[in-house]
């Protein structure tokens, strides 16, 4: 226990880790949907003629109470000189590394509303798209749960009273049976060193949460949908910085941050070396397949020849969205129904092994006329 600056702060340390408890009900995050409402009122306000300054200070009238606490710091090293983006980089929480480099270069062309406008956008989509993987995962994961309720119910209600029957009746539990009721047991003698258990392992998924997410990208299913959202993401990334203004390496180099792997990086790398040589965009797109699939080097390469590549590659992303849709489309399809078949499975085993030996019993009774 330390002593901080409003009073005693609690700390864990767990495999080389500080952690706050704190941390674990109260992280300030901003949300995709607050950076819209942010970036296009901005746009708005700019578009009309008002200066940045003014603009932030009406910003700061309209908008919710996290908004306005950064309006409010905006405004304070805006007047004590600073630029829009210098000021954006105190601002990390809220201001990703995209909008700053955004933002630098909406200045330096003195295009700030149509810059932040197009962040806007970005935003915007990246919102849409999040939302329909979330729908997608939502009816998988809904299963999931409604099996492990199921299980539960079984586990700690139904057969702590089937159990007392049996003693009364005397019948032999099968072997399933006995191992569910000796868990049941153990849960109910030992829930205080479970729960601790389970709270343990949660501490630890959260601190081993980069590890476990790389490992199951690696998954054959989920790698392909993972490597595809990831092109979609790179390719309107880059498409809007080059609208922007950035130059081409540049641009390269900043929408190269949504690659993580490393292969992938050392292709991003070679293909920045590349167009540094002064080797065509569309010839080099077709040698990295790391960074651009067939398809995208196929509109990179137009897009370099008509001298419209920011609107090639946000054709390519388009197209890949709905490849991505329709992947997911079949994925819940095929998983779906095997989630159910499985939860059915496993219900119907349950109750087989609960009434089995009870059915046995009665057929063993003697008749009577």
């Amino acid at each position: 226990m330390v002593r901080g600056r409003y009073g005693y702060v609690v700390k864990i340390r767990l495999c080389s880790k500080t952690w706050k408890l704190t941390d674990f009900w109260h992280s300030k995050s901003f949300t995709d949907k607050q950076r819209i409402i942010f970036f296009r009122q901005l746009a708005v306000i700019l578009n009309s003629g008002i200066p940045l300054l003014q603009g932030i200070e009406l910003l700061q009238r309209r908008l919710d109470k996290d908004l306005a606490q950064v309006c409010g710091r905006l405004q304070e090293r805006l007047r004590a000189g600073s630029t829009l983006h210098n000021s954006m980089m105190q601002d990390r929480e809220f201001f990703p590394a995209l909008a700053i480099t955004l933002a630098a270069a909406g200045e330096s062309s003195g295009e700030l509303q149509r810059v932040m406008e197009a962040a806007a956008d970005y935003y915007a989509r990246q919102y849409e798209l999040k939302c329909f993987l979330y729908k997608a995962a939502a009816y998988p994961v809904f299963l999931l749960a409604a099996t492990g309720v199921v299980s539960l119910f079984f586990l700690l209600y139904v057969l702590p009273q089937m159990a007392a029957v049996y003693v009364s009746m005397r019948a032999e539990p099968d072997a399933f049976l006995q191992s569910v009721l000796w868990l049941n047991s153990f849960l109910s003698a030992y829930s205080l060193i479970v729960t601790g258990s389970l709270l343990g392992i949660a501490v630890t998924f959260k601190s081993r949460w980069h590890i476990i997410k790389k490992s199951m990208l690696r998954l054959p299913g989920v790698k392909n949908i993972f490597e595809l959202v990831v092109e979609i993401r790179f390719c309107k990334l880059l498409a809007l910085l080059l609208n922007s203004g950035l130059n081409i390496t540049v641009a390269v180099e900043e929408a190269g941050r949504v690659f993580t792997d490393d292969w992938r990086l050392m292709q991003l790398y070679l293909f920045k070396q590349s167009l540094i040589r002064g080797i065509d965009i569309g010839t080099a797109a077709q040698r990295y397949t790391g960074i651009f699939s067939p398809l995208t080097a196929e509109f990179v390469a137009v897009g370099t020849a008509t001298g419209c590549l920011p609107q090639m590659l946000t054709e390519a992303a388009v197209i890949l969205e709905q490849d991505l849709q329709g992947r997911l489309e079949r994925f819940r399809e095929l998983f779906a129904p095997m989630l159910l078949l499985v939860a059915a499975l496993f219900t119907a085993l349950v109750v087989c092994s609960v009434m089995g030996p009870l059915f046995d019993l009665f057929t063993a009774l003697p008749e009577y006329d």
